[in-house]
């Protein structure tokens, strides 16, 4: 073991109010072992139950060019089975352990969680670190999770009415490089191509203990824990991990907009995009809470200026990071605006809509109550998160991550808390129409449409 360090975090556990809010503590120790793997643990007695996930440095954002879907097809490799726990074992184990578990591949990462009665740790970990270790790299394992990876993007993109364009279209339009404008979904050409030697090669790349990491919460101590994940995780080498791409960009100088037809859509809708700061920058927070003022809830500024409003629209969803959530993202994201619309109505109007609330921001401001209104809603879905055990884990996770240290997220809601109203008419000026990517999706219409033409226009 190279390193270890115990903190007391002073941590925010409790809905906002008028009043600061209460603190508690909230223990957190963290150690690193010799091949990297670094292991945080929060003690939290009482019942009897564990949230745990492994984290790896490995999103579609950072795969490597020709190998586009390769950090979503991991996702589903780790479930695929290894040569010591074969496919269909590690969920049955967490099944019969009375437990869940569940992947998901982000821009930047790719999370593993399970929670489990304490009792369970052990197979647990051991499950984890087992396909840590190896996966069943065999032709038929890869043509297997390989034909799921294909059926899912079918269902889940070329069977939606919008072709899921917020994803697939909507980066390649918003973004210059590779890394942020490829589709992260996958590619079938790319799926395809994919050899076993290619999986290997990824695995070991990307899949290492040094570029992980191992978060434990519940009622375990942590010394425990520590000795444990020496035991499973120990022996595991360490590799060597590739450079990682520098992923900011610069506002964009000019808009663009896509036009595309759809045979599958009954009514018109778009996605609109805007590149965001670096999450350090001190317009960061600021947006994020300038993309919840205008898109969540009915009481959303975009709800009621556009649906129950002007009524041109009919379904408003979006916000800030939205592919990832909060405030953790390495070099850039987007704000992100889904807007369903009305027949009929042109997509210029409904731009135009949107601009006139983010102007009206920038010039009058926000009141008081609404601003506070929005930043509660904002701090009560983020300690909601935090209640499950499995919940606290990904954040702790997430910090080290993101920003090496574990107590990183606790200071997330003194940051929103800070947000004044100068500082959301501060951040409207990211939302300018020059710096925006629209992709329109529309209904069927004319032969062109039929032959499935897609274009752009200005």
């Amino acid at each position: 073991m190279l390193s270890a360090a115990a903190l007391l975090i002073p941590a925010l556990l409790a809905p906002p109010s008028g009043a600061p809010s209460p603190r508690m503590s909230l223990p957190v120790k963290t150690r690193v072992l010799s091949n990297g793997l670094t292991v945080v643990v929060s003690e939290q007695p009482g019942s009897p139950v564990v949230g745990l996930t492994v984290l790896y440095r490995i999103g579609w954002r950072l795969e490597p060019k020709n190998r586009t879907g390769f950090a979503h097809l991991f996702e589903h490799l780790m479930f695929g089975g290894t040569p010591n726990a074969p496919k269909g074992v590690f969920d049955r184990v967490c099944e019969g352990s009375g437990g869940t578990n569940n992947g998901q591949t982000r821009p930047d990462v790719t999370i593993y969680w399970e929670s489990f009665p304490s009792p369970a740790l052990d197979r647990f970990l051991w499950l984890e670190a087992d396909r840590m270790q190896t996966l069943a790299f065999e032709a038929a394992a890869l043509d297997n999770q390989r034909d799921v990876v294909k059926e899912e993007i079918r269902v889940n993109v070329q069977n939606d009415p919008y072709g899921l364009f917020e994803y697939q279209d909507l980066p390649k339009a918003l973004f210059d490089k590779w890394e942020n404008a490829h589709d992260g979904y996958g590619d079938f050409h790319d799926l395809d191509a994919a050899s076993v030697a290619d999986v290997k090669g990824f695995f070991a790349a990307y899949y290492r203990p040094n570029n992980a990491v191992l978060a434990v919460v519940g009622d375990v101590p942590a010394e425990e824990v520590f000795s444990k994940a020496e035991r499973f995780f120990g022996a595991i080498p360490r590799g060597e991990t590739p450079a990682r791409p520098d992923l900011s960009e610069p506002p964009r100088a000019e808009s663009a907009v896509v036009v595309k037809e759809s045979a599958l859509a009954k009514t018109p809708a778009l996605g609109m995009g805007w590149r965001m700061p670096v999450r350090t920058h001190a317009d960061a927070i600021p947006l994020l809470v300038l993309g919840e003022l205008l898109h969540n809830g009915r009481a959303a500024r975009l709800y009621a200026a556009l649906v129950e409003g002007s009524e041109i629209a009919t379904e408003i969803s979006g916000g800030f990071n939205p592919f990832q959530g909060g405030a953790w993202y390495d070099g850039t994201t987007l704000l992100l605006s889904r807007i369903a619309y009305k027949r009929g109505v042109p997509y210029a109007k409904v731009l135009a809509a949107v601009d006139a609330e983010v102007v009206r921001i920038a010039k009058e401001g926000v009141p008081a109550e609404e601003l506070s209104r929005v930043k509660t809603k904002i701090l009560a879905d983020w300690y909601a998160n935090l209640e499950s055990r499995f919940g606290l884990s990904m954040e702790l996770a997430q910090a080290i991550a993101f920003d090496g240290r574990p107590d990183g997220f606790l200071e997330f809601p003194r940051r929103v808390e800070a947000v004044t109203g100068k500082d959301v008419r501060r951040a409207a000026a990211w939302l300018v129409p020059s710096g925006r990517a629209t992709v329109v999706v529309t209904p069927l219409k004319g032969e062109a449409g039929k032959a499935g033409k897609a274009g752009a226009t200005p």
